[in-house]
């Protein structure tokens, strides 16, 4: 009897224990099926990591004294033009290959608030305000009603609220605010970014209820919207910029990081929206109503800036 006991004991013991093994899906070099056993494989030889050894490449000091001439302007960068889709693309992660988009929602991590070294989102274009963790998760997701109805009479019963988180195919704008200057020292006109803002362009799905319209929020569903997800601060982003290569067009061999297209090859074709002015917040949309008309705008501001330099020399 005793024997019987004790072989049932065993018997029920190393079922709990494949149990336990089982569930966390354990392999016999210490991995899980939640996790990866190995890196990407993407080569047929061995890569270095660009992640490993990649740091932002510092800036030239720069001296107050030396700047003899600048100007701020904002610009947008749109993804949806051909020669900005290696920033937009791939949509989803394809092995260690992520888009600017996906590279920005990975460091900002809403998804572990415990992360003290997360990208932080600020409130306004200075970078001063930033934002907390609940007001930046709230403008990654949307929220949408729906109505319920009874599955016997179809009658409706209530609403319920779904909601989405978005995704980085769907930042197809950013924002940009630079600063370009005149250094008499290096004689050379120069440029740095100070922040970017990237803009969710998302399909909102409007309920046109029980009455077919009425309320202010009813309409005909498929509306483009466009939401700023908030403003970074740009030398908090390269650190992420620096560890992410980028395809390149011409030679996959010749690596370059994210960080090398945005700020040095400045690899990306973009339109000035805004340059500073005495009214401060003045676009060039607020008096210049046609698109053709600001597009021009914005190419008189870019040669402005191309002819101070120009004109320096004397030839």
């Amino acid at each position: 009897m005793k024997k019987i006991v004790l072989l049932a004991c065993c018997l029920s013991l190393s079922l709990f224990l494949f149990a336990q093994y089982e569930q966390e899906g354990a392999y016999e070099d210490g991995s899980t099926m939640q996790q990866p056993i190995r890196p990407p494989v993407e080569l047929s030889w061995t890569s270095e990591d660009i992640g490993d050894f990649s740091e932002p490449v510092r800036y030239v000091h720069q001296r107050e004294a030396d700047v003899m001439y600048y100007i701020t302007i904002w610009r947008t960068i749109d993804l949806r033009e051909k020669v900005n889709h290696h920033l937009y693309f791939p949509q989803d992660q394809r092995g260690s290959w992520r888009s600017l988009g996906q590279v920005i929602l990975d460091a900002i991590d809403l998804n572990h608030p415990e992360n003290m070294d997360a990208l932080r989102l600020y409130t306004d274009e200075y970078c001063n305000v930033p934002k907390s963790r609940e007001e930046a998760k709230e403008g990654l997701i949307q929220r949408r009603t729906i109505q319920k109805f009874d599955p016997i009479t179809f009658e409706i019963i209530g609403e319920e609220e779904l909601i989405e988180e978005h995704k980085a195919k769907e930042i197809t704008y950013y924002n940009i605010k630079e600063i370009w200057f005149f250094d008499k020292e290096r004689s050379l006109l120069d440029v740095r970014i100070l922040e970017i803002e990237p803009m969710i362009e998302y399909e909102k799905e409007l309920n046109l209820g029980a009455g077919g319209g009425g309320d202010e929020e009813e309409g005909i569903g498929g509306v483009k919207q466009k939401k700023r997800l908030g403003y970074i601060m740009y030398d908090e982003l390269r650190p992420y910029l620096a560890q992410q290569d980028v395809f390149n067009k011409k030679n996959n061999a010749q690596r370059l990081s994210l960080d090398d297209v945005l700020t040095w090859k400045r690899e990306f074709s973009s339109y000035i929206y805004a340059e500073q002015n005495v009214y401060g917040d003045r676009y060039i949309s607020d008096y210049l109503l046609n698109a053709r008309d600001q597009r021009i705008e914005s190419d008189k501001i870019t040669d402005k800036i191309r002819a101070f330099e120009h004109e320096l020399w004397e030839f």
